[in-house]
């Protein structure tokens, strides 16, 4: 049983069975969100200039903004120029993982004061519960949100652009690289 919002916690039950509709949804925010890590991990690769396998081995797979890290400190030491940017790639990175373990590891929850209404709960960060002043970890008191299908096609969208501002970058990198000198 999951703990509501509302200032005054109360039991609520899970959600295990969630329509196909939003089932469909996550499994395109899953699939895509596998892309974009894949695609950061090229890029690395693209800039060591190491096949796949070697990468695998040796890069392994870490956190998705950290992958972006590497691009940025291998763009720095290799000494090669970007207009890409990457601020803004972060930040929808960021938007893109946080929202995706949201799905990935919150719980469903129904609330019998709003039939027919789903909520995602998470119990990671902070939020300022109803009628509560300052921030209150969400491990303590979790958020339970309600969660509409145009939420999840927001994140996908979201996700399709960043994967392209990465192939972008990918591509900008790769052009650099055969200018330079080195």
């Amino acid at each position: 049983m999951a703990k509501s919002t509302p200032s005054i916690p109360r039991e609520l039950p899970l959600r295990v069975n969630l329509p196909s509709f939003l089932l469909r949804e996550i499994g395109r925010i899953v699939t895509r969100h596998a892309i974009l890590e894949w695609k950061l991990s090229r890029t690395v690769y693209t800039l060591l200039a190491i096949d796949p396998a070697c990468g695998r081995v040796t890069i392994r797979e870490p956190r998705t903004t950290d992958r972006l890290d590497m691009i940025a400190d291998l763009i720095k030491i290799k000494n090669i120029s970007v207009s890409a940017d990457l601020p803004a790639i972060r930040n929808a990175l960021d938007a893109c993982v946080s929202q995706r373990d949201a799905l990935a590891h919150g719980l469903w929850i129904v609330d019998p004061d709003y039939p027919n209404r789903l909520f995602l709960r998470q119990t990671a960060g902070n939020w300022t519960p109803p009628g509560k002043i300052g921030k209150h970890k969400r491990r303590i008191d979790p958020q339970a949100i309600e969660y509409v299908l145009e939420d999840a096609k927001s994140l996908a969208e979201l996700i399709d652009a960043t994967i392209q501002a990465v192939y972008d970058l990918e591509e900008e990198i790769k052009s650099a690289l055969k200018a330079s000198p080195a």
